[in-house]
């Protein structure tokens, strides 16, 4: 094979690194480069750790980038047992954990962690989500309250009524 060059190499550094299941990491990189595939494969490395699948947290963006991760990792996790990377026992306990391996978006993470500790994040544990028909209505009423706490605050706070008075409710609540 060519040599790499300079940036190939550094690539190939970073990319061994990101899936090193002893390492955290952060990945940040632009469209089209690889992520999914340098995350499916960081996923699949921890699990052939010894990683239970309840214990990976996994997150995106979409539902849909979810679901097709999660595709990713059982179409890899199926290639490697026909190839017999993984051993026929390894194989048996793994696909008895299939079930666990969940992918998830940013938004249901966070909702699920409300619903699990809602008085840690000292939120009403009865709480429901905000409907899409809701939402103006909401935002209209947080916004009305912060333009409230902002004319209170400008009696006293120079700054704040200078806004107030430089560009008028109508552009703050624009």
């Amino acid at each position: 094979p060519e040599p790499l060059g300079p940036e190939d190499a550094r690539d190939v550094e970073a990319r061994a690194q990101a899936i090193d299941p002893a390492r955290n990491v952060a990945l940040e990189a632009s469209a089209g480069t690889g992520k999914t595939r340098v995350l499916v494969d960081r996923y699949v490395g921890l699990l052939a750790a010894g990683v239970k699948p309840r214990n990976i947290l996994a997150i995106t963006f979409t539902r849909k980038a979810a679901a097709e991760m999660r595709q990713r990792i059982l179409a890899e996790l199926a290639a490697r047992h026909e190839t017999g990377a993984i051993p026929p026992a390894e194989w048996r306990a793994l696909r008895d954990e299939i079930g666990d391996i969940a992918i998830s978006t940013i938004d249901a993470f966070c909702l699920a962690l409300l619903r699990e500790f809602p008085l840690e994040a000292d939120v009403d544990p009865g709480f429901e989500l905000a409907d899409e028909t809701e939402t103006p209505r909401l935002v209209g009423a947080a916004l009305d309250r912060a333009l409230r706490i902002g004319r209170s605050l400008a009696v006293d706070d120079e700054d704040v009524a200078l806004v107030f008075a430089e560009l008028g409710e109508y552009r703050l609540r624009a």
